[in-house]
């Protein structure tokens, strides 16, 4: 695939034109062995696979082509019979039988990064055929093996398989397991068997009458939920899936269990949650053994849980958070009437439940949230019974599974403090701890009391860019839209860098807007300067930073960011960012300088380049071989050296110091 590099600024813009309709698109969260990170996107016949960056493959040198047979000649022919013993057919047998994906050989270094153009290429490109529609792609949260994370407490398979879940346009769900590394370029021009191309399982699911809407995963261990000889968590049951538990019960519901792995022979489990608009509203949780190379699924393949909702959800997302923490297994569900609500599924049943005579099954809805209300748009007096609330776009969790940040109708965001943990918890714990708005128009009327810098007041002390400008310049001619009949789409991306001491994690969100992108480099320092400005303590930071992408008119379908390391995070580098158009994928890349290159070591090396150009021209001074350009540089550096002296002899700035109070 052959970019479309566009620079502007300090931001490199890589386009990759596609032929096909992107429906959604996502990085997975762990690399491949050449070390390239490896992007899917959803088209309309199926699902492609890019390995960006890291060892490219090796190039093949073509295969000898077979000798020629020599011509006949009368009277030298050779022909025999061969007489095959009945004993050789077991090794014929074992020829038949199926063999691995040709493993692919790569180079003994990364490729080298033009100074110029420095964004790593694509290493490999793969389009597996569904023959329907991938409209929704879900990928597990795999954490890295560290001394904090040992390698047998995450499901091996995640080694050696990229697993993900996709919606197609025919109904179904597809669990697709494909070999990590990228496979050589032999591979695309035969496939590799009659069922497979690449070598790559693929498990069909049909769970819904319509088409499924959104669809997510986790994993965990095939022990859960506990059994009933373990002491069970304290945990209070939502009954009606409308209460939200006290702060000391959330607490210590969100604590994980004592055992990090599972038990000698048990493995693990994959669960995926997809959700469609039938029966008014329905959610089904498949269960499938993970195996150390494939996935364990058993035809007919039955739901593990089937939950009826009250109207049709907009969102599920299970929690970041990772196995063994309790809270690994809720399931985050959104809805268009403003409604967001926390269901675990292997939740054991509580004590309510088990009194009131219900089933023992495991999965229980544990929390509600709830958004703010639309502006009145008459003058009249509104009954409370027709008081509407916002509609829920998307919401994704942060902080490590604690907190979840929504986008609603109108441009509203705003961050539910699931365990009341943040630095400004409201008073009522179902609405907004951290409130904002995006979008070009103003919005006024809103109601609710959490902690939000109010635009064109006191806190609003955002510099003024020349997007924010140019918007501005829009609604003061055009006119804001004040109808929110029609939902902007839009979407939450939420990236961590895992903190090595076991801290919370550094969150980056970018909320997208129709067109829009904002980005929040640090979820919890923006939080607590604004939970600080709000109460008079000091000034708010920067606001939301908006970044211009260039889209020719096309409608965003998803966003996603890649990974980053800690030292780039240090210095307030933002992420690269994967933003899927409908016919292209863009990558934005900060590009003032390489991430491992060292800003002293940079100006240390222009000093010493520029003190060897001022010896070079004095010699040529001296010699009477000095050019004007010479001249030039030597007229520059003496007027740049007497610039202090000037200043201070001939009248140069006054400067005006305050004596202290106390002398």
């Amino acid at each position: 695939m052959k970019p479309i590099v566009a620079t502007q600024g300090r931001l490199t813009q890589i386009r990759y034109e596609l032929s096909h309709r992107v429906h959604d698109s996502t990085i997975y969260p762990v690399k491949a062995p050449n070390g390239s990170t490896i992007v899917l996107y959803g088209h309309e016949t199926g699902v492609g696979i890019l390995w960006r960056g890291g060892r490219s493959l090796k190039k093949t040198a073509p295969q000898p082509k077979p000798p020629t047979k020599p011509a006949k000649v009368n009277g030298t022919s050779k022909d025999a019979i061969m007489i095959i013993d009945s004993d050789s057919d077991e090794p014929a047998k074992a020829a038949a039988a199926p063999q691995s994906p040709p493993a692919a050989e790569f180079e003994d270094e990364e490729e080298e990064l033009d100074p110029d153009l420095p964004y790593p290429s694509i290493v490999q490109e793969l389009r597996l055929c569904l023959n329907t529609e991938v409209l929704h792609i879900a990928v597990p949260q795999i954490p890295a093996t560290s001394s904090l994370r040992p390698a047998d407490t995450i499901p091996p398979i995640f080694s050696t398989k990229i697993v993900f879940t996709v919606t197609c346009a025919d109904s179904t769900l597809r669990v697709v397991t494909l070999p990590l590394g990228p496979p050589p370029h032999v591979a695309k021009e035969k496939p590799f068997s009659a069922k497979s191309q690449f070598g790559e399982e693929v498990v069909r699911v049909q769970g819904h009458q319509s088409i499924p809407r959104g669809v997510s995963m986790t994993w965990t261990a095939k022990g859960e939920p506990a059994p009933k000889d373990e002491p069970e968590d304290d945990m209070d049951i939502d009954e009606e899936g409308d209460a939200v538990a006290a702060p000391g019960h959330r607490r210590r519901k969100q604590q994980s269990r004592s055992r990090s792995r599972p038990r000698d022979g048990e493995g693990f489990d994959l669960i995926v949650a997809s959700h469609s608009a039938e029966l008014g509203g329905l959610l089904k949780i498949f269960r499938f053994g993970l195996t150390e190379t494939a996935l364990n699924a058993s035809h007919p393949i039955a739901p593990y849980k089937t939950v009826t909702l009250r109207t049709p959800a907009s969102r599920v997302a299970f929690n970041t958070a990772q196995y063994p923490k309790r809270r690994h297994s809720q399931l985050l569900i959104t809805d268009s009437t403003g409604i967001a609500r926390i269901y675990d599924a292997l939740a054991s049943p509580g004590r309510k439940r088990r009194t009131s005579g219900r089933h023992n099954e495991p999965g229980a809805f544990i929390g509600t949230f709830r958004s703010s209300f639309e502006a009145v748009k008459s003058s009249t007096l509104t009954p409370a019974v027709l008081a509407k609330r916002k509609a829920i776009i998307d919401a994704a969790w942060t902080s490590d599974g604690n907190h979840i940040v929504a986008l609603l109708a109108d441009g509203e965001w705003g961050v539910w403090d699931v365990d009341r943990s943040g630095p400004s918890p409201p008073a009522d714990p179902s609405t907004f701890s951290l409130r904002g708005y995006v979008g070009t128009s103003d919005r006024e009327g809103s109601t609710g009391g959490a902690t939000s810098p109010k635009r064109g007041g006191r806190n609003s002390l955002a510099p003024m860019t020349p997007n924010t400008r140019r918007r501005k310049e829009e609604t003061l001619f055009q006119g804001s839209s004040s109808s929110s009949a029609v939902a902007t789409r839009g979407g939450v991306s939420v990236a961590s860098t895992p903190s090595a001491h076991g801290t919370a994690p550094e969150d980056s969100v970018i909320i997208w807007y129709g067109s829009e992108l904002h980005r929040i480099a640090d979820l919890a320092k923006f939080w607590a300067r604004t939970a600080s400005a709000s109460i008079g303590g000091s000034l708010p930071g920067p606001g939301l930073q908006v970044q211009d992408v260039a889209l020719f008119g096309e409608a965003i379908t998803s966003v996603s960011q890649f990974e980053t390391t800690t030292q780039a995070s240090r210095m307030a580098v933002a992420r690269d960012t994967l933003i899927s158009a409908e016919h292209r994928l863009v990558i934005t890349a900060s590009t003032s300088q390489p991430l491992g290159r060292d800003s002293n070591a940079m100006f240390a090396r222009e000093q010493v380049e520029d003190e060897e150009a001022r010896r070079t021209d004095q010699a040529l001074l001296t010699r009477g071989e000095l050019d004007l350009g010479g001249m030039d540089r030597m007229l520059g550096d003496m007027e740049g050296s007497g610039a202090i002296s000037k200043s201070l002899t001939m009248g140069g700035p006054r400067k005006v110091l305050f004596a202290s109070s106390a002398a």
